[in-house]
């Protein structure tokens, strides 16, 4: 492997990707026959279209500093387009794109200016700002590529600069440069872009400074061009003038004659991007119109799909600002993360911000759709059981029982902060027996994620400890009378009933009895034990704690 490739970095642990060839029958989690989630609606017509191709669903970035959750929302939507595809019994495969070719046009966020001596180079020929890595691009490749395989995507990877090298584009940079009047043509009337005279569709890599955004090439002879690096808005040229071959990563295509090619050169037939790109006139329109006029093939089905917000901010990889997929993938367990994806349309912007109850709302969100895919509720769209499938980060963990029982995130959230509460005791309380090794793997990893958002992202609100026994008792004398009464009547009924449909049934009973709205009784229990008026769901957060304690806090007990 040369380094020039865009390589996982080795873990210590061996990992066995899913059986991605395995047809998830779209009937199970598709209830409603006149309706189809969106993707597989795409992918029917894809394979009416054209019913006997490979399909090939293809995605691209350019690893040009940390990259940002925004992408990582094009990953999975392109990943669940080539679900959708195989469910519906087609031959597709996942390809993911690094352009590493392209230079460096900005200094990321996180580096040193020393940093800007190597602007205008392609990143794979800049080392590597991380230990471990070939070069730039390789580092922040990987970083990314870590990131989606947690949530569940496993494309194969290409190095745009390797194949560049390997010859691959080639031929379609002879035809750019043969026929540079009609890519000039196409500018011109698309998007009204206006070229030098003698322009090429190129970018030649400078055999002095080794830059390839600061030159200008001009007069191909049939072997070689013209070049001058003359500079860029961001970077100095050396000047250097000369000729040289621009084939074999002699230089690369200016990046909409790129697309265009990439798409023929990866046999491409589906693949999405940003809506900025599908502006009228604009990058989309421009690669969709070279394909087929300059290079002669048919453009791929696209997915045009909205920005991914971060407390309402676009993010940037190169200028470092927004969350980037690491972080985020941190933050949430890989299948809610795939949830928060899936869940909205592409069309839909997502402007996610991790404080206040988002996180608490979006792990509810994630089993309320898991009750309508094994049919313990009625779905409140049809879609729901389909976007419940698609999140799941192997299609074969819908093959193990994903009905089992999973406390919420809220709650876990709430017990991780009351000392001397055992976690594993309190949530097998809880169910009412043990937990299984598959429900006490789901437990230590929402203990992990309600950590993380605990410690950065909570609310002063979100945060509780119980009341000493003084203190409760005191709030419970400032009750009403009312709230004593239905308080201690509950307690009563708590004391020897576990079924918490019984419980709850109680509440009212006893809401209703002492003249008490249901909401008061509620917020009656809230006030003794944790001094606020809310906090997690009631009868679930009683189960979990010790069964005399609450007996005598709801009774006002000394």
């Amino acid at each position: 492997m040369t380094n020039q490739d865009v390589k996982v970095k080795k873990s210590t642990k061996t990992k066995t990707p899913p059986d991605e060839t395995k047809k998830l029958p779209i009937e199970k989690e598709q209830k409603n026959e006149n309706r189809m989630f969106w993707a597989d609606s795409l992918a029917k017509e894809m394979l009416e279209k054209y019913p006997d191709v490979n399909h090939v669903v293809s995605d691209a970035k350019t690893p040009s500093g940390k990259i940002h959750v925004g992408a990582l929302r094009g990953v999975i939507l392109h990943d669940v387009v080539y679900r959708a595809l195989l469910d519906a019994g087609a031959k597709a495969s996942f390809i993911y794109r690094f352009d590493d070719f392209d230079p460096m046009d900005s200094i990321s966020a996180d580096l040193s200016e020393k940093f800007s001596k190597y602007m205008g180079m392609p990143l794979c020929d800049i080392p590597s700002p991380i230990a471990g890595y070939d070069n730039y691009a390789q580092a922040y490749a990987n970083d990314f590529i870590e990131a989606f395989e947690k949530v569940g995507n496993h494309p194969k990877i290409v190095s745009t600069a390797k194949d560049y090298r390997d010859g691959k584009f080639n031929d379609l940079i002879r035809v750019s440069l043969e026929k540079s009047d009609l890519v000039t043509q196409i500018n011109s009337k698309i998007s009204g872009t206006k070229k030098d005279s003698g322009w090429l569709p190129i970018h030649v890599l400078c055999e002095s400074c080794g830059r390839i955004g600061t030159t200008f090439a001009h007069d191909f002879d049939g072997k070689t061009v013209a070049y001058t690096c003359s500079g860029a808005k961001y970077s100095k040229g050396c000047n250097f003038s000369g000729r040289r071959s621009p084939f074999d990563g002699g230089s690369k295509l200016t990046w909409k004659v790129q697309w265009a090619a990439q798409f023929k050169v990866y046999n491409v037939t589906m693949e999405g991007g940003g809506k900025d790109h599908y502006t009228v006139g604009g990058s989309r329109e421009v690669a969709d119109a070279t394909s087929v006029q300059l290079f002669n093939y048919t453009p791929p089905f696209d997915m045009a799909y909205e920005f991914f917000l971060v407390g309402g901010k676009k993010m940037s990889s190169s200028k470092g600002v927004g969350t980037s997929a690491q972080e985020i993938t941190n933050l949430l367990s890989p299948q809610i993360l795939r949830f928060l994806v899936v869940k909205y349309k592409p069309r839909t912007a997502i402007n996610f911000s991790p404080y206040a109850d988002t996180i608490p709302k979006l792990y509810d969100d994630y089993e309320s759709f898991a009750d309508s895919y094994f049919g313990r509720k009625q779905a409140r769209d049809p879609d729901e059981p389909r976007i419940f499938a698609l999140s799941q980060v192997s299609r074969n963990e819908l093959e193990k029982p994903i009905d089992r029982w999973k406390p919420s995130f809220s709650l876990v959230a709430y017990l991780i902060q009351i000392p001397h509460v055992n976690l594993l005791t309190a949530m097998e309380n809880a169910k009412g027996s043990p937990l299984t090794e598959l429900e006490k793997e789901d437990l230590k990893e929402t203990e992990r994620a309600a950590k993380v958002w605990l410690e950065s992202y909570a609310d002063p609100a979100d945060k509780i400890s119980i009341l000493q026994q003084t203190e409760g008792v005191k709030r419970f004398l400032d009750l009403s009378k009312g709230q004593q009464n239905a308080l201690a009547e509950f307690a009563d009924f708590f004391a020897n009933n576990f079924d918490q449909t019984k419980q709850a049934e109680k509440a009212r009973e006893v809401s209703i009895k002492n003249e008490i709205s249901v909401k008061d009784f509620f917020q009656a229990a809230y006030t003794v034990l944790v001094g606020k008026k809310e906090g997690p769901r009631l009868l679930p957060f009683l189960a979990t704690l010790n069964r005399q304690f609450i007996v005598q806090r709801l009774k006002g007990v000394q």
